[in-house]
């Protein structure tokens, strides 16, 4: 056997071996929601990022190409229903949870840019079936 075949097994990250990848979520916005639901994300094999502004959450979501961000509605840099729009131009695969006040409003503006539509108080595994 060669030397790097046995590296690649015993490396305890499973790096080497033919294992599926954790699908990865980039949380927005700050604390919060994200907070809470994070850690329960990770507990399912998710791998969890968070940006606290709209440019690192732009920067992040080019640079590890996520399978979902979730973030909020309202934000102090950037509208999230804005922020959804520009992510599901550039990527129309991703896709994106708002979380925000449950107004009939909210959830058609999220439905019209492409998201889904959570509320602060929804559970972590709601959100991954909106994902």
């Amino acid at each position: 056997m060669s030397r790097n075949w046995l590296n690649r097994l015993s490396d305890d990250r499973g790096a080497g071996c033919a294992t599926r990848k954790a699908p990865r979520v980039v949380f927005g916005g700050g604390p919060g929601f994200a907070d809470r639901v994070a850690n329960q994300f990770r507990l399912l094999g998710w791998d969890v990022c968070t940006a606290a502004t709209a440019d690192e959450l732009h920067r992040k979501v080019a640079r590890k190409n996520p399978a979902a961000v979730v973030l909020p509605a309202a934000s102090v840099c950037e509208s999230g229903f804005l922020t959804a729009a520009k992510l599901r131009l550039t990527q129309p695969r991703l896709r994106v949870v708002l979380v925000g006040e449950p107004t009939g409003p909210a959830r058609r503006l999220a439905g019209f840019v492409g998201a889904g539509f959570a509320t602060e108080d929804t559970a972590a595994d709601a959100v991954m079936k909106l994902i």
